[in-house]
């Protein structure tokens, strides 16, 4: 019979006899994808490590770090962009250093078995905690962002983004001593992904924003309406910067070259330690320079073409980030990484 340990009048039972071979983090990464849309990539990462943890033995801070960085590469390896969900993972191994070193109940050494167990069950225990803070961070950058949306703005954005989505969801309603904002929205639509931008779209005008979409070639012709641009991101890098929907770039340059507002949406979960040093410095071939595309028909080989490819914006395109810890710079969100990681 498994032994117990008894915390806030629950019982869990720990596993003497773990059988990881049978467990695929890679399968629980993307059902967790798949059963809850407003899930990120760094979250879900982090709910299939915990779920990982529950389903070892582990005793010692040793083994379980090693079962946490094990699990951590099957993840990488398994998906073509690995950016978000492994600063997803590295967070998560963060938090449970943190965790550790904290003295027990008992006021021991968290490493010692009694309160390292605690832990371990606390994790278990509070699995959906990571996603349930996730959601408030939204609501959280909602708050801080719709500051800046003033009355008479024509605010352009493209994709799917969640907390962008929020934000401007938001914005649109009244609060109470803030009434809500009246604006309106461009957004730029990509045709691969055009059904996750029209959803956007419904809901903003469902609470009365007016919303035009255009073809992503016609956002600079529009640029000249527009009087400020938000994006969300999919993960922050170590400099300020970001990894974002192919197109984000290009909307940056176009900012700047008209001296435009250009903010960036994105919960802290979001950064970590990646800092590439251009387009090409992002670790994975995205297959985008297909060189060999003339010869398809002849059956030469080609590079598969990432179906959801990214970008990198520098941080000097940047004017701000709207974040669940305020708006920060660029300078400030990497002093922000350092701070969380290192």
């Amino acid at each position: 019979m498994a032994a117990t340990i008894s915390q806030n009048d629950r019982e869990i039972p720990i596993r003497n006899n773990p059988d990881l071979e049978s467990f695929d983090i890679v399968s629980t990464y993307e059902k967790l994808l798949a059963d809850d849309p407003e899930l990120t990539m760094p979250v879900a990462a982090i709910e299939a490590l915990i779920e990982a943890l529950s389903q070892s033995s582990a005793k010692t801070v040793f083994e379980t770090m090693d079962l946490i960085k094990t699990q951590s590469a099957k993840l990488r390896n398994a998906v073509r962009n690995p950016v978000a969900l492994t600063h997803g993972t590295d967070l998560f191994q963060q938090y449970l250093v943190l965790s550790l070193k904290q003295p027990g109940p008992d006021g021991k050494e968290t490493s010692s078995h009694e309160n390292f167990e605690v832990v371990r069950q606390h994790l278990m225990k509070n699995g959906r905690l990571f996603a349930q803070r996730a959601k408030q961070a939204r609501e959280q950058i909602a708050t801080v962002g719709r500051a800046y949306i003033r009355d008479g703005y024509t605010i352009l954005t493209h994709g799917g983004s969640r907390v962008v989505g929020t934000l401007l969801g938001r914005a649109a309603e009244s609060t109470t001593g803030d009434a809500r904002r009246k604006f309106k929205v461009i957004h730029v639509v990509n045709e691969a992904r055009r059904t996750e931008s029209l959803r956007v779209v419904a809901a903003l005008r469902a609470k009365g924003v007016q919303v035009a979409t255009i073809p992503e070639s016609a956002a600079a012709y529009t640029m000249g309406k527009v009087d400020m641009i938000i994006v969300g991101a999919e993960a922050v890098t170590a400099n300020g910067g970001v990894i974002s929907r192919m197109g984000t770039y290009q909307l940056a340059l176009l900012a700047k070259a008209r001296r435009k507002d250009f903010f960036v949406a994105a919960e802290q979960h979001k950064f970590g330690r990646t800092f590439p040093l251009d387009q090409f410095d992002l670790g994975f071939d995205q297959g985008i320079l297909d060189f060999y595309a003339k010869d398809q028909e002849a059956g030469d080989k080609h590079p598969q073409i990432n179906p959801d490819p990214v970008d990198y914006t520098p941080p000097e395109f940047i004017t701000s980030f709207l974040s669940d810890y305020g708006v920060l710079t660029p300078t400030a969100v990497a002093k922000q990484v350092i701070d969380l990681l290192y």
